[in-house]
Formats: C-alpha cells, structure tokens, sequence
C-alpha cells in the first residue's frame, strides 16, 4: 500500500513502505527537467530497495520552462529538508536519481552540505550528468521534426509538478531539436554556475552508477566519471538507448539491479 505525502511547496510525494523499516531512498525521476513525473519509478527497481529494507519515496519537482532551474534545485531541496525532518527524521537515507533527475540529487546534495544539513548516506546516478555544457548540443532524439503547432498547446507560464501521462515530452523533444534547453531553464550564457566542481564531486557520498555506451542523450563519460573511489560502483551496459531502466526484463539490466542488490548490502 502507499502512502501520497503533501508537500508544503506544492509538491507530492509517493511513499512506497516496507514493513518496520526506518531506512528511506528518495527517488528523482527523469524527463530532462521539462516533464516526466515520480510515478516512473520501475515496480523492479522498488522490488530491490525493499529488499534491501529501504522505504522509497517518490518525489515530485518542478518543471521547466514554467520555472527556471535555479527555483527547481532550490525548491528540490526545501523539499527534501521538509521530507527529512518530517518523514525520515534521523534516520538514514540516500538518493536514487535517474537522468536530469540524478543532476537534481547532486545539486541537492551539494546545497544541503552547503547548508550544513543531513546529507545521503549514498548516490544512486542512472545515466546522470553534472554540469550543462551539453545541453544544447545538437542531438536527434526522435525521427520525426516537431513543429511549433504541434507544442503551442503546452501551458509554458502555470507552475507544473507533474506530468504523469508524459505529454511533455513532446515539448522536451523540441526544445532539444531547436537547441532550446538553455532557454527553457533560464540558464542561457549562465550555464557554468550550474557546474558541480571536481571539489563538489569528491564531497558526494558513495555513488553507484549505471550508463548506456551508445547513450544518445547523454553522453557515457558523464555517467562514468562519477566512480571516483573504491567504494564507488559502476555497472555499464551496452547498445541499449538511454532510458534503459525501463527494459526490465533485459539481461543487462537485470544484471544492474543484481549489482545495485550486492552494493546496498555493502554499506
């Protein structure tokens, strides 16, 4: 059974309980920070965090272009001090983030040490990146070129917190096609202050890391490049596309939540 916890923010988030655990993972989903929605999260993925006896949570941002990155890291993170004093309380806790949503967890991260607040006691970085300097770097995402009819419906000024049915993809897919992304976070000519520093990156706790050699949208180095010590864990896979979390039932990735198992158990 779940629990829906409202957030004072405006954001929701999805409690998925394990009986008489008082362990938790908060899970940032992915969608480039333009859509997406916390109800992503792969059933086969909350099958091992209850098994290594953590209690998930699903959290809800915001999302742009309604809200500049800055507000959506900054909000993240009140959030995340609201669930940590409310809900997890002063227990341990990690991040699990999956694309723009592992970004988010590093940000986060890097503002609640900043803040001298209770950090994650480990990172889980699904196909993640930490800086935007290739945002807008010319990519093609889908076979088919979307106009600018095809997204002047979209709603670009109204707060948005979720996208459950995933429409706005359409709007991410354009805003990829017309090289748009840094427009769309309000980050244009501003994108280094975006930029975790190698000093931000060594302060981060154990990572766990999972990335696509032939990711198209993200670039594999980024991903990788996270493994900095040896209590870090990186498990490639290969020839899959980027959102490979989805294909559960393929090997490789089966292989990953195996790998994900072993290295929860070792902390």
């Amino acid at each position: 059974m779940t629990t829906e916890i409202q957030i004072t923010s405006g954001a929701k988030a999805t409690l998925y309980p394990v009986k008489e655990s008082s362990k938790y993972v908060i899970y940032f989903h992915g969608g480039g920070f333009v859509y997406g929605s916390r109800h992503d999260i792969p059933q086969a993925l909350i099958e091992v965090f209850h098994h290594a006896n953590l209690n998930v949570i699903a959290l809800d941002y915001l999302l742009a272009p309604n809200t500049a990155l800055e507000n959506i890291i900054t909000t993240a993170t009140q959030d995340c001090l609201e669930l940590i004093t409310q809900t997890i309380k002063e227990q341990p806790f990690i991040f699990c983030g999956r694309s723009a949503g592992s970004y988010l967890m590093q940000a986060v991260t890097k503002c609640l040490n900043a803040q001298k607040e209770s950090i994650p006691k480990a990172l889980i970085n699904f196909y993640g990146y930490s800086d935007l300097d290739n945002i807008d770097q010319k990519r093609e995402l889908v076979p088919q070129k979307i106009t600018p009819d095809m997204i002047k419906t979209f709603d670009l000024t109204t707060t948005v917190w979720d996208d459950p049915t995933l429409q706005r993809s359409l709007l991410y897919y354009y805003a990829v096609q017309e090289q748009l992304l840094s427009d769309y976070y309000q980050v244009k000519n501003n994108e280094k202050a975006f930029k975790l520093s190698k000093e931000d990156i060594l302060n981060l706790p154990p990572t766990f890391g999972s990335a696509s050699s032939t990711d198209a949208e993200v670039p594999f180095y980024y991903s990788k490049a996270l493994k900095r010590s040896p209590q870090d864990k990186f498990v490639a896979v290969y020839d899959l596309e980027h959102d490979f979390l989805k294909e559960t039932t393929n090997p490789q990735v089966i292989k990953v939540f195996t790998q994900l198992a072993k290295w929860l158990e070792s902390l």
